[in-house]
């Protein structure tokens, strides 16, 4: 890590948040100690992005494997390793999403899947699609879907984007139940 770990939270809010933590995963994350100890309004944003999540129509299994395609597209250790947690703990077998890389050859993946991750893989690297991507996700997703996935996409890249250039690391959480 580029930071020094923030062991002792300052505010009642981050104390709670650490304890929370500890229960949970039985440390306080890298993200806490590094992040959000030191400027509390981001974990307030974070917990809001999670939240909000609830609202969508698109399938958790759907939303875990975007967050899961796009944390390891942008080779961010720490939030990898936090979805792979998710993905196990909601008991999705998700061997079969570790050949994304070659997505196009894989007859594990169906169209509609593989529209998704061609849109996803574009606009990661451009920041926008084709329209011949953008017409293919449209056969397999409604205007709502398309943007809901758009933005499921956007703030899995908003944490990359905080723990990555950070340096934060693997938390090596391991779902076990």
């Amino acid at each position: 890590m580029r930071l020094t770990s923030v062991e002792k939270p300052g505010t009642l809010f981050l104390k709670i948040a650490y304890y929370l933590s500890r229960r949970r995963f039985g440390k306080p994350l890298a993200a806490l100690r590094i992040i959000y100890a030191r400027f509390p309004p981001a974990l307030k944003v974070a917990l809001r992005i999670l939240r909000t999540e609830k609202q969508l129509v698109l399938p958790r299994r759907l939303q875990l494997f975007i967050r899961y395609y796009t944390s390891h597209l942008n080779d961010c250790p720490f939030c990898s390793n936090a979805i792979d947690y998710a993905v196990a703990r909601e008991n999705e077998a998700f061997q079969e999403w570790k050949e994304f890389l070659d997505f196009r050859n894989s007859s594990r993946f169906s169209e509609k899947e593989k529209a998704l991750l061609t849109y996803l893989e574009e606009v990661n690297f451009s920041k926008t699609a084709t329209e011949e991507t953008f017409s293919a996700l449209k056969r397999h997703f409604s205007e709502r879907e398309i943007v809901e996935l758009t933005w499921i996409n956007a703030t899995e890249n908003y944490f990359n984007l905080m723990a990555k250039p950070l340096g934060l690391s693997s938390d090596q959480l391991q779902f076990g139940g």
